[in-house]
């Protein structure tokens, strides 16, 4: 069933207009990967289920960068229910919708076994559906809050042990892992999970402050507009994008830009004539964009990537839970990670090949 929720939704609130996206439920899509883990010996390899702040700096060695990277409908649950089975001291949650019982008996169990679990959700737009999740694990012994209702919550993240956090651009909602390209990247810099953890503990006592800190791979809204178009300006051969939203400007514009400027770009996504004219200027400027039908029986496109220069060594990927919108980028509470050939250590491929995979099975618009 799709739901009736469109993918972007107004509210008017203390900050101003702020808008959000909820995947609509589609049957499910092959994919071209599944996980790929870093080179190191502590990132764990899945076996696949068949069921405004600065630009971060990226300075660490690959082995603190990343661990595993898990791309969706294709990888299934298993990867990430088991990371949260790992947890053996805590585990934060952050999460706009969650609607999975599953996941949520994983947590119930993890605080009965002694884990410190805590999780924050949306109350912006996605109260009403959270709110049974908040009953069950408040009688499971979780600690939950509900985000301020005056910013919506959209980032997607869970860290376990105060060493590893997953970044995801999917919502734990059962009813749409079968039908949609997601992603999920571990992070394992130490920097950046103290980031995650501390502006986790500020956005779980309720405060709506910038985040505490970038971290070394890092990208937060509010604020990551300039971050995500510099990325986009700083491309020199090749622009891969996938999104659910193109209702930026500020992102148009810089697209319109690379492709003027000779940058071979191409865009994927599920169709939505609300992006229609952003889509047409980016067509016009030379880009390629190719648009999957919004309907039952077709992958629906809601993973949130730029991928620069793929296959150089100037490649640059940013992924996590910012679409491509003004509230997105610089009203809601998000995160993305940024990270380059050296961090990812090969694996910015394995996004290349998804993409590809996911471009050619699509029409040109």
């Amino acid at each position: 069933m799709r739901r009736l929720v469109p993918p972007c939704t107004a509210l008017i609130s203390a900050v101003g207009l702020a808008a959000c996206s909820s995947p609509l439920a589609l049957p499910a899509s092959s994919g071209t990967s599944t996980i790929v883990a870093a080179p190191t010996t502590s990132a764990t390899v899945a076996t696949p289920n068949t069921s405004s702040p600065a630009a971060p700096t990226t300075s660490v060695p690959t082995t603190e960068a990343i661990g595993q990277v898990i791309l969706e409908p294709s990888a299934g649950m298993t990867p990430i229910y088991n990371f949260m089975r790992d947890a053996t001291s805590a585990l934060t949650m952050t999460m706009y919708e969650l609607v999975d019982p599953t996941a949520e008996q994983i947590l119930a169990a993890d605080a009965g076994r002694g884990v410190h679990v805590r999780v924050l959700m949306d109350s912006a737009l996605e109260n009403s559906r959270n709110q049974p999740a908040q009953t069950y694990l408040a009688s499971h012994g979780v600690a939950v809050a509900f985000a301020p209702a005056g910013r919506i919550t959209h980032q997607k993240t869970i860290c376990i042990n105060d060493d590893s956090c997953l970044i995801m651009s999917l919502n734990l909602v059962a009813d749409d892992y079968a039908s949609t390209r997601d992603l999920a990247v571990e992070a394992s810099d130490p920097r950046d999970v103290s980031a995650i953890e501390s502006t986790f503990q500020a956005d779980f006592a309720g405060g709506t402050a910038p985040a505490t800190s970038n971290g070394d791979h890092l990208l937060w809204s509010p604020g990551s507009e300039p971050g995500l178009v510099g990325v986009i300006d700083g491309a020199r051969h090749t622009l891969e994008v996938e999104n659910e939203e193109m209702d930026s400007t500020a992102v148009t514009d810089a697209l319109v830009a690379a492709a003027g400027r000779g940058v071979d770009v191409e865009v994927c996504m599920t169709e939505d004539s609300s992006y229609t004219a952003a889509l047409d200027q980016i067509a016009a400027a030379g880009g390629h964009v190719h648009l999957y039908p919004d309907r039952e029986g077709i992958l629906y496109i809601h993973e949130k990537l730029v991928l620069a220069d793929a296959g150089t060594s100037l490649a640059k990927a940013v992924v996590g839970s910012i679409n491509f919108s003004t509230s997105s980028m610089n009203y809601n509470r998000e995160l993305d990670i940024v990270l380059t050939e050296q961090d990812a250590s090969g694996q910015l491929s394995t996004l290349d090949s998804a993409f590809q995979s996911d471009f050619a099975g699509a029409p040109a618009m």
